[in-house]
């Protein structure tokens, strides 16, 4: 009985042991983050300076940005993250409702 327990604890198993032990507490040591500590990259980080609604990042909103977020929403292409950026109801998605709003505004100018 006791050999049996104690063979679980053999020089191999006991490396290997230290080993992990070793690796999960220098782990802790250089500062690796859990989930909770990790902050979230804000647009002005990721380097966007874009207009919102400027989907094709022409410098100006116009009907092609429309178009662009029609053919986006309707799963003709994948919006590209500037394009997600440039989203006009920042909601991270590009849909009709965001092509109506361009549209919208584009009549009051």
């Amino acid at each position: 009985m006791y050999t049996k327990f104690f063979s679980i604890f053999s020089r191999r198993n006991s490396r290997v042991l230290a080993l992990g032990t070793a690796c999960v507490v220098s782990s802790f040591a250089i500062g690796i983050q859990s989930v909770g500590e990790v902050q979230p990259v804000t647009l002005i980080e990721a380097g966007s300076i874009q207009e919102q609604g400027d989907v094709d990042g022409s410098g100006s909103v116009d009907i092609q940005d429309v178009i662009d977020i029609l053919e986006i929403a309707q799963g003709y292409e994948v919006a590209t993250p500037a394009q997600l950026r440039a989203d006009p109801n920042s909601d991270g998605q590009l849909t009709v409702a965001d092509a109506l709003s361009i549209l919208e505004t584009l009549s009051l100018r």
